[in-house]
């Protein structure tokens, strides 16, 4: 299990992180079309990956990729030059309540003005923009137009911005708590690898073990250790789903993305997300990624062919987190009679739908018995209805 959460970050994370990347490529071509139109040409695959990817970082060494990925662009040389070009800009990057934006393109005389952006002198006879804040703070603000189009492209990505950033800390978190428990395992017995876990409470025991093992020996302000805790547990319930399921929990990684972004951008990120192939099971430690749809397939032949003798296992699940037990029973092969009477309406349903879709997974069946008892049953159990 330990494994697993460590090449889980490759398949979640890094990939939810170039998701929101190819997210920002689509936004920035229509942004640079809008603005530039068939003047700009084809943008070269690998530049606009690299102009997406520093746009969407944040740090101004990131700032100053994207400035020098944004003099690459086709034609720029040409179009940098053009000032009735530069300043038809200003119609498309108006603020609200405002038609235009409040700048002109100017012709630098001396090299005295220096760029807002990179502090950089302004060269002579230099096309610049200077923006007029003088509403605002009294101020003017000079810029190269290559660093006016790099402020701009990452204003538009501000949000995108926020999540990569997040996804970025949570992964620190997690990788930081994996590294500090490398060894700890070494003379503790296997539920300190996790190879022995059999129920939740067993599990989330040796999840606290993995934090608390490395909290005592890191040397991260103590004022941080819990941003480290909710991430390292949100990843690692993210992952415990995922090999319970053999699917990503879309819901929690929409809801971590909805923090920054917009429902749109949610939605599209996801999309991309998950038309990587393959790219969750191949790293979340999955051993059998067709597991699942042989399951689905072969539902006939196991129910006629299988003679093994199956437990049933009561479970009294009463909020959301419960089900995992539920899931580890039916993913074990065997049948489990759940009962929800104690949950709350929320919960479940929430619970009803987890423990539905894992049926449908594993190509078992669920069954209402009364309103709040129902049960799951796998692939090679028939429930016959003799009540007519």
């Amino acid at each position: 299990m330990l494994k697993a959460l460590e090449q889980g970050l490759d398949g979640y994370i890094e990939g939810l992180q170039l998701a929101i990347v190819q997210d920002c490529s689509v936004l920035i071509t229509k942004q640079l079309v809008l603005w530039f139109g068939d003047g700009l040409g084809e943008i070269d695959s690998r530049l606009l990956k690299k102009l997406a990817n520093s746009a969407s970082t944040p740090g101004e060494t990131a700032n100053l990729r994207t400035v020098d990925y944004v003099t690459q662009l086709p034609r720029w040389s040409a179009l940098s030059k053009n000032a009735k070009l530069l300043a038809s800009l200003k119609f498309h990057m108006g603020r609200k309540g405002e038609d235009t934006y409040p700048c002109q393109i100017r012709i630098a005389i001396s090299t005295t003005k220096k760029c807002t952006n990179c502090k950089k002198p302004i060269p002579a006879s230099y096309l610049y923009v200077s923006e007029d804040l003088s509403e605002d703070d009294g101020s003017i603000s000079n810029w190269h137009s290559e660093c006016w189009i790099a402020h701009w492209l990452r204003g538009l990505l501000k949000e995108h911005r926020s999540a990569k950033g997040a996804l970025d800390k949570q992964s620190r978190s997690v990788r930081a708590v994996l590294k500090g428990n490398s060894k700890s395992a070494s003379g503790q017995g296997k539920t300190k690898q996790g190879e022995d876990l059999k129920s939740k409470n067993d599990y989330e025991s040796w999840l606290n073990t993995l934090f608390e093992n490395w909290r005592v020996s890191t040397k991260v302000n103590p004022d941080f250790t819990n941003l480290y805790e909710k991430n390292f547990l949100e990843y690692a319930e993210q992952i415990a789903d995922f090999h319970l399921t053999g699917k990503l929990s879309q819901s929690r990684a929409a809801h971590r993305l909805s923090k920054h972004l917009n429902i749109s951008h949610v939605e599209s990120v996801m999309e991309k997300f998950l038309e990587m192939p393959l790219k969750v099971l191949e790293y979340t430690g999955l051993k059998d990624p067709t597991a699942s749809k042989q399951t689905v397939e072969n539902h006939g032949t196991n129910q006629a062919s299988s003679s093994k003798s199956l437990q049933i296992f009561k479970c009294a699940p009463r909020v959301f987190a419960d089900s995992r037990e539920v899931g580890a029973h039916l993913v074990a092969g065997n049948s489990v009679l759940m009962n929800l009477t104690e949950a709350s309406e929320e919960d479940r349903k929430r619970i009803i739908d987890f423990a539905s879709g894992l049926s449908f997974a594993q190509g078992g069946t669920i069954e209402r018995v009364t309103p709040g008892i129902f049960l799951l049953t796998p692939p090679n159990v028939l429930i016959e209805d003799l009540t007519h």
